[in-house]
């Protein structure tokens, strides 16, 4: 049994996996595929709310928790609470687009999500993707409680002589891009809200 918290397969959100990089049919197969072999999911299953863990526990002989990372990083700038969440922006394109003001985009990070978070947006907006490298987030330009643009400053060095990855910025060295809405995509965290503080996770 998979209880999964998230749209059921074959919906529009699909684990905010962009159209470009799978094919929502092809998920919907692997998905098929899988109930197929006598998987029963049951998705949109809170638990914590609508099931606890511990009568999961109790019913089934083991329990594997795999909940995945979907909670924002918050990595303290200036402004940083005018930012949306990258990772949510994906889940939540149509109703983005229904209520955005603008069409300039800045995307903060370097992995996975922020290369599908400016691919996706890109493709919405009708507008090419912009690299800037070597640059980190300094602050968030703003007038009137609204998103005018992203001040970057200078990175010296991405990791410390372990290897170790520990940034060091010139903060007077900084770089203004306009925009009207930035979007963090600088990893996540693990949410463990809906464990019980009683139950040891090994």
């Amino acid at each position: 049994t998979v209880i999964d918290r998230m749209p059921e397969p074959g919906g529009l959100l699909m684990y905010a996996i962009p159209e470009y990089r799978i094919p929502k049919d092809k998920v919907r197969e692997v998905v098929r595929a899988i109930a197929d072999m006598g998987v029963v999911f049951k998705p949109n299953v809170h638990v914590g709310e609508d099931v606890q863990l511990e009568d999961i526990i109790a019913q089934y002989d083991s329990v594997f928790l795999d909940t995945g990372a979907w909670k924002r990083n918050i990595i303290g700038i200036d402004g940083e609470e005018l930012t949306q969440f990258g990772l949510e922006f994906l889940v939540e394109v149509k109703s983005w687009m229904r209520d955005k003001s603008g069409s300039d985009v800045v995307v903060v990070g370097g992995g996975n999500v922020a290369v599908d978070v400016a691919v996706t947006a890109s493709r919405l907006e009708d507008a090419n993707v912009k690299h800037l490298g070597g640059w980190g987030p300094a602050q968030v330009l703003r007038e009137g409680g609204k998103v005018t643009g992203m001040r970057f400053k200078k990175c010296t060095r991405l990791r410390d002589e372990t290897g170790r990855f520990a940034p060091e910025y010139d903060e007077n060295d900084t770089v203004d891009v306009k925009c009207d809405a930035i979007f963090l995509a600088v990893g996540q965290q693990i949410d463990l809200s809906y464990l019980d503080e009683r139950l040891a996770i090994d």
